[in-house]
């Protein structure tokens, strides 16, 4: 029975997508509010203008630019004399001054909706993803997160023990 579970049958049909013109900090603005009804997503699918897939913007792409852009910005020092609601405001504000294009993930893991499982396995290992899209007929439908292969795969082992 666990070997028939398909793509469609794990992926979420919810999920977060952005357009292509969007600041950084309006992906981070919208991964956070996504993460209120759906905890394991960690992604946000980025739509070109004519509504067609640009990539994907991921935690980690994220993190990354968090990282360039707010921590490591000059006035944050490990020092007494550093004013830290000051600078974090300003990097902040930097932050979402800056587009989400140079944080994009285009080689994104494409699923079919029929792929099996273990179609599903070999794609995250081989692209080391914790995420694939879900496509069909040109269209994305829908997401498949690790943590639901996980709870699938584990559903009935955790009944052997």
């Amino acid at each position: 029975m666990l070997l028939r579970k398909r793509a469609w049958d794990m992926m979420h049909e919810d999920f977060a997508t952005v357009d292509e013109s969007a600041s950084l900090a309006e992906a981070i603005r919208l991964l956070r509010d996504s993460m209120k009804t759906a905890p394991d997503n960690n992604i946000v699918v980025v739509k070109k203008k004519n509504g067609s897939l640009k990539g994907v913007a991921s935690i980690w792409t994220m993190l990354k630019a968090v990282e360039e852009k707010v921590l490591k910005d000059e006035d944050l020092r490990l020092d007494e004399n550093t004013d830290w609601d000051r600078a974090f405001k300003r990097a902040g504000t930097a932050c979402s001054h800056s587009s989400l294009d140079e944080h994009i993930e285009t080689d994104i893991p494409i699923l079919n909706p029929r792929d099996p499982m273990l179609v599903v396995l070999e794609l995250f290992r081989k692209k080391h993803r914790s995420w694939a899209l879900v496509q069909e007929g040109g269209s994305i439908i829908g997401v498949v997160l690790i943590s639901d292969v996980y709870r699938e795969l584990t559903r009935d082992l955790v009944t052997q023990f």
